[in-house]
């Protein structure tokens, strides 16, 4: 490596060859992020994650430990390194990681909504008004109020424009609005120019839909990383900076968010070919930290007994007052939440089911670092959020990663052999949520773990892949990665606190599980969930796999709903009065739950789950 004169050097980022300058003895993860490269790294730099790999095609500095317990030998010697774990000390070409899979996910199960109502409480009218003269001096904007017929609040941005919009188009023009407001004026006919946009802020994942207002017609849909990954990957981790940095680390977390929310709209009007000045209404949903990150509010208090959030109802305001790329009077409406922890990405899942409306008893579920459930039985609603963990989105996982090329996403066994499926059709380098579930599934469902979780061999063939012996134990699911016994012990944590939360609000509601009618998985990443796997570890209760029926990403469904139709609002009111939120640990009997929630289920209940499949089918 040559070392540069002045303290600085040049990184090359392949493959587009972007050169960008890097002080010498600069941690590298902060260097491509001062850089503006979007690395994942949940552990927030610590060396704990194995997230922030990148591959050195040149100057690769010497593994360190953390590199030789994260990666194999064949990774390491390719040039793969945590960028967390060393300084720049010269010159050096590295290949990012590609972050696709989950992204193409979350993009990929949209469904377009079809029918219902469409009244966004935004609209253009196209004017010809009469010029002045010697028999006609009214001010300008009585002329305008008297051609639209009523009299609307004009914002001074809007008044300001009013007179060269008059003059430069010939008194022809359109007047974008709501019931009583002017937003905006245009020279000339763009009635038919009105936007809007559906937002999901996850932890992980930003999720847009880019709708026409006039017709309703959804005309783009762009996933992307949630930026604030690069400061930490659960919102625990999050307010910690904030708390750590004082005000300027609320703001930067709210920079960064903005940031990918600003490349995100401005991707999806690209892609339809409009300015992004032609978006004049957006809502947005989340779990409550992100809704108050990204409005720089201190979400401090949800963190901490009695886990209380600033903001629990909906807030409005304008686009200009965050700095969002969209029309300056844009319309900006977040949803309400239930609890600190059961948010508007919650109540939006809710109302896109229609929970609460139907006769049948109803169990909604969103798996994630937060488990948070909803109950819905005979005009009641119970919620509840549990904490889950990190393992669902790959970290604490020896081999864990996110849903990126090379995740292992699916995992069967067919004639004693087992079969993987890889994110980007290449070789595996690690394993995501969905396919840790299914490994274990998998191995739970052929007797090589036992109802403890213990990996243990059998007579069973693929025995031969189980190495090493009690908590050092691993299971070869393909040529380089593993499934650890500690892995199944995360898992079983992960699992055992969504379980022990079920069993709470049956318990609340008076019911017994033969009650439900339906499962509903919502989420993105609950889409990729089989529900074969989930009852097979017990993280469903036992019940008619036709009666689990996956939503979609149903917190991105639930804000269009809201985007199109104004008239929705009382209805989002109306879940939050109706739901009884549970917060479980003030419940003295979900510890002695969770304890047995850990457990798989047994195998005589597996054959039974078996047998019940194949008479279904």
């Amino acid at each position: 490596m040559n070392k540069k004169e002045g303290g600085k050097v040049k990184i090359t980022i392949l493959p587009e060859r972007r050169e960008i300058p890097v002080s010498l003895g600069e941690n590298l993860l902060d260097a491509l992020r001062r850089n503006k490269l979007n690395i994942p790294s949940p552990c927030n730099g610590a060396g704990t994650c194995g997230q922030c790999r990148v591959r050195f095609e040149q100057g690769a500095p010497t593994p360190a430990d953390g590199d030789r317990r994260f990666l194999n030998s064949q990774e390491i010697e390719g040039g793969w390194r945590l960028s967390c774990l060393h300084k720049v000390d010269g010159e050096a070409a590295i290949y990012l990681v590609s972050q696709t899979g989950d992204l193409d996910t979350k993009a990929q199960v949209d469904i377009s909504l079809k029918g219902g109502e469409i009244d966004p409480g935004v609209n253009a009218h196209f004017f010809q008004l009469s010029p002045p003269g010697r028999n006609d001096q009214r001010a300008d904007l009585l002329r305008l109020q008297e051609g639209l017929g009523q009299e609307l609040r004009v914002p001074l941005p809007v008044l300001r424009k009013l007179p060269s919009i008059l003059r430069d188009s010939g008194f022809s023009l359109t007047v974008v609005k709501t019931e009583d407001a002017i937003l905006d004026l245009l020279p000339n006919d763009h009635s038919k120019d009105i936007y809007g946009v559906a937002i999901d802020i996850g932890t992980t994942t930003l999720a847009g839909y880019l709708f026409d207002l006039g017709s309703g017609k959804q005309m783009a849909v762009h996933a992307d990383r949630n930026p604030q990954l690069t400061i930490g990957g659960d919102v625990i981790s999050r307010i910690q900076y904030g708390q750590e940095k004082g005000k300027e680390g609320f703001a930067k977390l709210q920079s960064l968010v903005l940031h990918g929310l600003n490349a995100l709209i401005e991707k999806m009007a690209g892609e339809v070919g409009i300015g992004t000045s032609s978006i004049y209404k957006m809502t947005v949903v989340g779990n409550p930290t992100m809704l108050h990150l990204l409005l720089n509010v201190d979400p401090t208090a949800i963190a901490n007994s009695p886990y209380v959030p600033v903001l629990r109802d909906g807030f409005a305001l304008k686009a200009s007052e965050l700095g969002l790329v969209i029309a300056p009077l844009a319309w900006v409406e977040t949803l309400p939440a239930i609890s600190g922890y059961v948010g508007a990405d919650i109540v939006a899942g809710m109302l896109y089911a229609n929970l609460g409306e139907r006769e049948t008893i109803e169990l909604l579920l969103d798996i994630g670092t937060n488990g948070e459930i909803v109950l819905a039985v005979e005009g009641r609603m119970f919620a509840c959020s549990t904490a889950a963990g990190p393992a669902f989105e790959g970290a604490s996982i020896a081999q864990g990663m996110s849903a990126l090329d090379g995740a292992i996403h699916r995992v069967t066994i067919e004639d004693d052999k087992i079969s993987c499926l890889v994110i980007g059709g290449k070789g595996a380098r690690g394993i995501c949520g969905s396919g840790l579930l299914d490994a274990v599934a998998t191995l739970r469902g052929i007797g090589l773990i036992d109802i403890s979780g213990r990996l243990c061999r059998t007579e069973h063939p693929l025995s031969l892949r189980i190495e090493g012996e009690g908590t050092e134990a691993r299971f070869l699911l393909s040529d380089r990665v593993y499934l650890t016994q500690k892995d199944i012990r995360e898992f079983q944590l992960a699992k055992g606190a969504i379980r022990a939360g079920i069993e709470v609000m049956l318990e609340r509601a008076g019911i017994t599980v033969d009650d439900i009618d339906r499962i509903l998985i919502g989420g993105a990443f609950g889409s990729s969930l089989r529900p074969e796997s989930l009852l097979r570890v017990g993280l469903l209760p036992p019940i008619n796999v036709e009666r689990i029926i996956s939503l979609g990403n149903s917190a991105g469904q639930g804000a269009k709903l809201v985007l199109r139709d104004r008239k929705i609002a009382p209805r989002l009111q109306q879940l939050i009065e109706e739901t009884e939120y549970i917060e479980l640990s003030f419940i003295k009997s979900f510890s002695s739950k969770f304890m047995k929630c850990i457990q798989f289920p047994t195998d005589e209940q597996i054959l039974a789950l078996q047998q019940q499949g194949k008479e279904e089918g």
